[in-house]
């Protein structure tokens, strides 16, 4: 087991016995910005992408930072869904640094959201809003966007596409960024889409085209950027229960032939994963799940990719226990009425991808 500097020093003077109850991931615990500079990206041509329903940090959540830490290369960008305002990013963006050695900014849908989460793990419920997080040393914030999703309707009611919650945890966060290193604008959106109907055909033509008026009105990918990058909590499966790919997922995603799917549009994006699988439906139809991340360039050539993974909890698990020593929760202390409720660190897996602007 790879002991951090710090856990190390502390080990000459104790016998080192850490169990993973006795070890506490504190918030303000600080790894070399040294070794943040040799792992950040250098590749002006290159931009690296997380996202993850975080699931307002009741879980586990530092684990995936810590995987992060071992990781090739720090994030870039990190889309993240279901975090608690600007006070649960903020909180974010501070373990961030102190454990990748790098500065990040970032944005919520709302600093403070109306409304909470609808799980009941932890009592208060927390608030619930979108959030978008970049590295400040590359990107400068240009303009930013929210709107409301299609779908209404739970479970043991109607489902509508027609209709709009104004549910702050289905908010999408839309940001025009400015790449600093490339000299280029990148757009950057995450979404949550309605839990029990996501509406995705709809919402994904609304997403690329805009709307153009009323309360919801938005640009959509919009003009201007060289790369758009779209990712989150779809809540939708790419796949049907024959093992087909969904019309929504057909529109999405270059070159995946004809279908006979109602509106015959290709949208033009390049899904990692199905790039990672080479195009074997077998592949993608074994690894997809509800959340998805896409890239599309202006200029409609294919985006290139590579690096994607998607983050398993064990993986995740074992990266923190190689940075820590042992695996605390990431909440040792109840914070706002609430501590962790389970050893992964958060409901979703999280998926990572390296985009190319040419």
């Amino acid at each position: 087991m790879r002991l951090s500097p710090l856990l190390a020093v502390l080990c000459l003077s104790t016998a080192c016995g850490v169990s993973d109850a006795q070890v506490s991931d504190s918030d303000d615990l600080e790894y070399s910005t040294a070794e943040g500079e040799l792992r950040t990206n250098k590749s002006e041509n290159r931009v690296v992408v997380y996202s993850n329903n975080i699931e307002n940090m009741i879980f586990d959540w530092k684990d995936l930072v810590h995987d992060m830490g071992e990781a090739e290369l720090r994030p870039d960008l990190f889309l993240v869904q279901q975090i608690s305002g600007r006070d649960g990013l903020d909180r974010l963006m501070r373990f961030m640094k102190g454990r990748l050695g790098v500065d990040y900014d970032g944005k919520v849908a709302q600093n403070n959201p109306t409304d909470t989460r609808f799980s009941g793990e932890v009592q208060p419920r927390p608030k619930v809003s979108t959030g978008i997080v970049w590295r400040s040393a590359r990107f400068d914030l240009v303009s930013s966007d929210t709107w409301h999703t299609l779908g209404t309707g739970f479970a043991n009611q109607v489902q509508r596409c027609d209709e709009r919650s104004n549910h702050s945890g289905y908010e999408t966060l839309r940001v025009k960024l400015f790449d600093k290193v490339a000299k280029k604008h990148v757009v950057v959106i995450s979404l949550r889409h309605w839990t029990w109907e996501p509406c995705s055909t709809l919402n994904l033509l609304e997403l690329v085209n805009g709307k153009e008026s009323g309360p919801n009105a938005h640009p959509g990918i919009g003009g201007g950027a060289d790369l758009a990058i779209v990712g989150g909590d779809f809540n939708d499966h790419v796949t049907d229960g024959d093992g087909q790919y969904k019309c929504w997922y057909r529109q999405m995603v270059r070159d995946l032939g004809e279908s006979q799917c109602a509106r015959e549009v290709s949208f033009g994006f390049t899904d990692p994963l199905f790039a990672a699988c080479d195009g074997q439906r077998s592949c993608v139809n074994q690894r997809e799940g509800i959340d998805s991340l896409f890239a599309r360039r202006a200029d409609g050539k294919p985006v290139k990719t590579a690096g994607f993974d998607i983050i398993s909890f064990d993986e995740a698990h074992r990266a923190s226990v190689s940075s820590t020593g042992g695996d605390g929760p990431s909440n040792l202390e109840r914070r706002d009425g609430y501590s962790d409720v389970a050893d992964r660190y958060s409901g979703h897996q999280a998926r990572r991808a390296y985009f190319f602007y040419e």
